[in-house]
């Protein structure tokens, strides 16, 4: 049974079964390029409606007390950093009205979390821009206050102190820049950083405070700080 204080369900164009949402976002998510293609025509075809419809249908509907996550089928691409499969979620959505499109590419998890949020915690730049040059919203804040600045500052913050620490345990002399691996502690990401080189978080939050979308924001997180 739900929890009283569940959000209420997002209104969606078309009320997809529960199989055919969850059909969408594992192809997301694997990056099954071909399977997303198919699968997003036959729905379209099935219900006799655009293309631009289906993805802008593909929530997960589950509460969170049954295992939902909230999640759109645009936040696993962006989370995992794959730029193809976002770039044709995105280009789908382009088809259908700027409303719809907007509100979806800005729709809300159960942690509050946009794709954007995710493709900026796991310091995704490809993604990043192109989920802000189709409309994300960057001043958006998650249940936990943080917007997408803030969640790729903290990656870049724990990048430079993860190089700290491994210099202070005397595994090897690195200067006090942030670089490092930062793949290995944000999942699918850039991989190895050079020493010296703006590392990907460094790299996001730069581009975010840079874009023209992003005006009024600052940088600012601290260590010890945490989101949902």
């Amino acid at each position: 049974m739900a929890s009283s204080d569940s959000k209420p369900k997002p209104t969606v164009p078309i009320a997809l079964p529960t199989e055919s949402i969850d059909d969408l976002i594992y192809d997301a998510r694997a990056g099954d390029l071909e399977a997303l293609t198919a699968d997003v025509a036959s729905l379209a075809s099935q219900h006799s409606c655009s293309e631009a419809q289906i993805v802008a249908s593909a929530i997960d509907m589950e509460d969170e007390s049954e295992g939902g996550t909230g999640s759109c089928v645009l936040h696993f691409p962006a989370a995992n950093g794959n730029i193809e499969i976002l770039s044709f979620l995105l280009q789908k959505l382009s088809a259908g009205g700027v409303a719809q499109r907007t509100t979806f590419i800005n729709h809300t998890n159960h942690s509050g979390n946009t794709p954007l949020h995710w493709a900026a915690l796991n310091t995704h730049l490809e993604c990043v821009k192109a989920l802000v040059e189709a409309g994300a919203d960057v001043a958006i804040k998650n249940d936990a206050g943080h917007d997408a600045v803030f969640l790729a500052e903290r990656a870049a913050w724990s990048a430079s102190a993860e190089v700290v620490e491994e210099n202070e345990n005397g595994d090897q002399e690195i200067e006090m820049t942030i670089g490092g691996d930062e793949g290995e502690a944000q999942g699918e990401g850039e991989g190895q950083q050079s020493v010296g080189e703006m590392s990907a978080g460094r790299q996001v939050v730069e581009w975010l405070l840079s874009s023209e979308k992003s005006a009024g924001l600052e940088s600012g997180a601290k260590e010890g700080e945490s989101s949902a």
